[in-house]
């Protein structure tokens, strides 16, 4: 599953870094455990009913467990292909996170085309039907009645069936946000087609947790013409009411956003930008620059005529003390801090959220007239 994230949001919680997949981290959440606990157990109840398998119970159970950790590994793979894919269109990736419901690729803003999104999106879906394919030719390749083909065929299962029921359109997994792409394009706005998406995702969040509780109740009271339909809901059980409650969660959250962006983007920089500080000769010395920062140190200075970039205080500590009277403002600016006063704030806000302590510089013909921060923009998200 595929999906952005607003600075400061976090869609695992407390996780452990693992590794890093082209610069971006990978996480685990401690859910995970309990994830691959459920799965083993699962798995290991059907593997011991096997007549292969029923006076070798230990086999069984070591099956189910080594068929879960392969299926993880799947799972990071299917998020792998979002991540790379991402990267591979300028979207900024803050993380890939494996945790009890599964894995997501945390984005920084958005694709920047329907066409972006739709690749971005499918590429999980169909990573995880070709690993399918792979073990469902490996099943046919090992001998008959051993393990091998029992977890080969599980695995086979279990990918078309993730790939399958991604492919659902409840936004945000990535049928949803294959629908948003289709919305896009169809439309020509990205935050209308957000509102309807997360809308569809709403109901089928609805209709998980619908099936949960008729899970526990029995469908005996339901007319006859209802019990196949809800019977494939509630099959899920309490599993489909946490997944529902987790995408009901955030599509309402999404919803919500898009409206928020959809504002910000009839709304200029200039109209929220905050006043910016005197610019800084780019030929000053650290020795001169760190008293003229001590006045605003929190804050970004412009630097140079022609504008070269911006400095802050914490800067200078990339220098040596000693060498502060050797050194000029220009050996330590930071260039891509800019944004243009015309610029619309939806679209600022992606530059917002990547830029170094979440701060830019107001431009407008080349000259500073500005200073975009987060609390500025917050005034007008709440």
């Amino acid at each position: 599953m595929s999906g952005t994230e607003e600075p400061g949001s976090g869609i695992v919680g407390v996780r452990w870094t693992a590794g890093h997949v082209r610069g971006v981290p990978v996480y685990i959440g401690p859910s995970v455990l309990l994830l691959m606990a459920l799965f083993t157990w699962w798995l290991g109840s059907n593997f011991t009913q096997r007549p292969m398998l029923a006076e070798s119970p230990t086999v069984a159970w070591i099956a189910a467990a080594v068929t879960t950790v392969l299926f993880l590994g799947c799972i990071f793979l299917h998020e792998v292909g979002h991540a790379v894919t991402s990267l591979d269109r300028n979207v900024e990736v803050r993380s890939i996170s494996l945790f009890l419901l599964g894995g997501v690729t945390e984005s920084v803003g958005e694709p920047h085309s329907a066409r972006d999104e739709f690749v971005i999106v499918g590429i999980g879906p169909l990573i995880s039907l070709l690993i399918g394919a792979v073990c469902g030719l490996a099943v046919l390749a090992v001998p008959d009645f051993t393990v091998p083909e029992l977890v080969f065929g599980w695995l086979a299962w279990l990918n078309c069936a993730m790939a399958v029921f991604n492919l659902v359109p409840g936004y945000p997994l990535d049928g949803g946000r294959l629908l948003r792409a289709v919305l896009w394009l169809g439309t020509g706005s990205r935050y209308r087609a957000t509102r309807l998406a997360a809308a569809v995702g709403q109901v089928f969040a609805a209709t998980l947790l619908i099936g949960a509780v008729l899970s526990l109740v029995g469908l005996d009271q339901l007319p006859p013409s209802l019990r196949g339909p809800v019977a494939v809901v509630s099959s899920l059980g309490l599993w489909g009411g946490l997944i529902g409650f987790f995408l009901l969660r955030a599509s309402i959250d999404a919803y919500r956003l898009a409206r928020v962006r959809e504002r910000l983007g009839r709304t200029r920089v200039h109209a929220l930008m905050g006043s910016v500080p005197p610019t800084v000769p780019a030929d000053l010395s650290l020795d001169d620059l760190v008293v003229r920062l001590q006045q605003r140190p929190s804050i970004l200075w412009p630097v140079g005529r022609p504008l070269l970039g911006g400095v802050r205080l914490g800067d200078l500590d990339r220098v040596a003390r000693d060498q502060w009277p050797h050194t000029s403002v220009s050996d330590i600016v930071e260039h891509d801090v800019f944004v243009d006063a015309e610029t619309p704030m939806d679209e600022a806000l992606d530059l917002l959220s990547v830029a170094r302590d979440r701060m830019l510089i107001v431009v407008r013909n080349g000259e500073p007239v500005g200073l975009l921060t987060p609390s500025l923009v917050a005034e007008i998200t709440t």
